[in-house]
């Protein structure tokens, strides 16, 4: 049994401050780190954080933290399903180094991949995107920077969006001559509505996090004036949803809203397992 309370950390202040300094060395030392997905679990194991980690190229994703985005999206399914804990509430992914994620990297691999090939990437993070959108627990994308291309079709897939002022996200799919196909497409358009999607996808109209500040449409929450959007993750989400009584209240609202947002496709509660839901191409 794997034990999701080994990393903890007291209180909110303890446990952001763990997560900038984190972030800041994970900064200075890049050129002697591989590019990597952390995973870690905090507050009893109640809040996990998902974090990109190739700061000298933006958190743009390799195929070796693809293959990792995979494993730990496994780690989190089990987690969230622990019933002996039954703790599991708020899921934050974000990048390290002041940004969310410039898309893919894919020439920082040297090695043969079975991702390289095409079709083999899309069918691995449609299902990784679509994993992360169907754990049972609320999930949040905390976006400092630029969320670019892949970077914005993860954007996506959580429940909520937090972004920084300095936040800037793009799809540049169809000036490269493609089309999101991790299953960005079809859910920017329930996120923001056809036209707008329409306009997101083919004219490259961008989400700023400063125009957010003023008039919400694409994000949930937008940070203060000099406050990292992890933060004010924190504040505005995590904190709440921990001083909430029970954690299956927040499962079971989850469900509530996936079902009726026509999602109970992706989610199997009658065997507890993620459906492999097929490529979107859209």
């Amino acid at each position: 049994m794997l034990m999701f309370g080994s990393l903890r950390a007291s209180g909110h202040r303890k446990c952001s401050c763990l997560l900038v300094a984190r972030r800041s060395s994970s900064t200075s030392s890049s050129t002697h780190n591989p590019p990597s997905v952390s995973l870690d679990f905090h507050r009893d194991a109640s809040l996990a954080i998902l974090t990109l980690c190739n700061a000298q190229r933006r958190n743009a994703l390799t195929y070796s933290m693809m293959h990792q985005l995979d494993a730990h999206v496994n780690t989190l399914h089990e987690w969230s399903r622990d019933i002996s804990q039954n703790s599991a509430r708020v899921l934050i992914l974000t990048g390290s180094g002041g940004s969310f994620c410039a898309g893919l990297d894919i020439k920082q691999d040297d090695d043969k991949d079975v991702l390289q090939d095409g079709r083999e990437m899309t069918q691995h993070m449609s299902r990784v995107t679509n994993c992360i959108q169907a754990l049972p627990v609320l999930s949040v994308a905390a976006i400092d920077g630029n969320a670019i291309g892949g970077g914005a079709e993860l954007s996506t897939c959580t429940d909520l969006v937090v972004l920084s002022r300095q936040s800037t996200i793009k799809f540049v799919h169809a000036s490269r001559g493609a089309s999101p196909g991790w299953g960005g497409g079809r859910r920017l358009q329930k996120r923001v509505g056809r036209r707008k999607a329409l306009r997101m996808l083919l004219l490259g109209e961008s989400v700023f996090g400063e125009e957010e500040a003023e008039q919400l449409d694409y994000a949930d929450y937008v940070a203060e004036e000099g406050e990292s959007s992890l933060d004010a993750a924190m504040r505005l989400v995590v904190d709440p949803i921990l001083n909430l009584p029970c954690s299956q209240s927040v499962r079971a609202i989850k469900r509530v809203v996936s079902v009726a947002d026509g999602d109970e496709d992706v989610i199997d509660t009658a065997s507890g397992r993620l459906r492999d839901v097929a490529t979107d191409a859209t």
